[in-house]
């Protein structure tokens, strides 16, 4: 039996004497499909009253100074319940975050409701040596403003991408600070992916040189990937003109490395352009395939259809292909989330990606916002098992992966 586990004013995590509870997003459940706590997790706790569970499996409340408990998980895992809360209305919205339901075994160890979708296949180092890393690269590059922004995403953020700029490993992050055109509500963070905590607009726009000396340097040193779109930034589409510069003046230097955009899709007609400058491979970022759920959540100053057009296009043009779905139990899982997703799927060629990320959010507010009330969820990894059943030509991951042949000249 797991326990069910909370936290004190103080910030102390407890072991309740009650069975454990979560939420699967539409009702409490019994805590399950769980994992050994990974070492990189962490747990909090949010502003909210426990709930555990009677002997009978009814919710009991653990009283006001008993705090709500969450996980969260590193990159590569997944959530599948989440906390089981009060929700008292009238109190502010939770920080977004991927809350994941937490317990305790009969030892005291602590699991948590998730799977590993994918292994985190880069190597992170540990703080002294990063900061060793990153204090050599400032030395190289002395009033280099693109690195210095870099440094301090690495070292006060624990962005990878920021840090693979220092390691030459891993996708490199160029962050151009490009406006955004999305307006999600207060609960949801769609642009949040897990890997860089807090978020922060880039404070300067750099130079197109800048940007091609970074990506020219990051190749050189061995790193396989550089990529404009980063959690951090608004959508790179909206500085279209400024990405196609910069990728035609890093292959006029090298044909090395693979070249990403991260992007929500909203303005397909750039893409010809990026494609004839030299990228290679994209992803497009989504909170569901389903219009009415995209659109309310995203809060978008353009329409779903565009995406769909961002996506065919893409596919025509040929760049590596992958759509990363931001997923929240409860609604990743819905049935006709499911379908539509799986249909968006079917429209993608053999080879691309379907990556998954645990959804930063308020997590019963964001819900509440579906009128989820009545449908019935099948469970994340079900879910996930129906996608490569009607999927199949399509990869399941968590991770952009660069393209296996460098230093080839793109097919435009």
């Amino acid at each position: 039996m797991y326990r069910a586990i909370h936290a004190d004013r103080g910030g102390r995590i407890l072991v309740a004497d009650h069975p454990a509870l979560a939420y699967d997003g539409a009702r409490t459940v019994p805590f399950g499909e769980a994992i050994p706590l990974p070492p990189e997790a962490t747990v909090v706790s949010i502003e909210r009253e426990a709930l555990a569970s009677e002997r009978s499996g009814r919710p009991r409340r653990l009283g006001a100074g008993r705090l709500t408990a969450a996980a969260l998980l590193p990159p590569g895992y997944l959530r599948t319940q989440l906390p089981a809360y009060i929700d008292e209305p009238g109190k502010p919205d939770l920080a977004p975050r991927a809350y994941a339901a937490v317990a305790a075994d009969e030892s005291g160890a602590l699991w948590a409701a998730g799977i590993l979708v994918e292994g985190d296949e880069g190597t992170r180092l540990g703080k002294a040596e990063l900061a060793a890393k990153v204090a050599e690269g400032l030395r190289t590059h002395p009033g280099n403003r693109l690195v210095r922004q870099l440094a301090r995403c690495a070292r006060e953020y624990g962005c990878r991408c920021a840090a693979n700029a220092f390691t030459g490993s891993g996708e490199c992050a160029l962050p151009i600070a490009a406006p955004s055109n999305e307006r999600p509500p207060a609960a949801v963070a769609p642009r949040r992916d897990g890997e860089a905590e807090p978020t922060e607009v880039a404070a300067f726009h750099p130079t197109i040189d800048e940007l091609a000396d970074l990506a020219r340097e990051h190749f050189a040193a061995g790193g396989p990937m550089v990529g404009f779109g980063r959690a951090c930034e608004g959508e790179p589409l909206l500085a279209a003109r400024e990405v196609e510069d910069a990728i035609a003046r890093i292959r006029l230097g090298t044909r090395d490395g693979t070249i990403h955009l991260r992007t929500n899709g909203s303005v397909p007609g750039s893409l010809r352009r990026l494609r004839s400058a030299g990228l290679d491979s994209m992803t497009v970022r989504l909170v569901s395939a389903r219009a009415a759920t995209y659109e309310a959540l995203h809060g978008p100053d353009y329409r779903f259809p565009e995406v769909r057009a961002s996506l065919r296009l893409a596919a025509e043009l040929r760049l590596s292909l992958s759509v990363l779905v931001l997923v929240l139990p409860g609604m990743f899982d819905r049935p006709d989330e499911l379908a539509e997703l799986i249909t968006l799927l079917s429209e993608l060629p053999a080879g691309s990606a379907l990556l998954v990320r645990d959804l930063h959010a308020d997590p019963l507010r964001a819900l509440a916002r579906q009128h989820t009330r009545g449908v019935e969820p099948l469970g994340i990894a079900a879910a996930l098992d129906r996608i490569r059943e009607q999927a199949g030509h399509v990869r399941v991951g968590s991770f952009v992966r660069p393209l296996a042949r460098v230093g080839v000249p793109n097919v435009p």
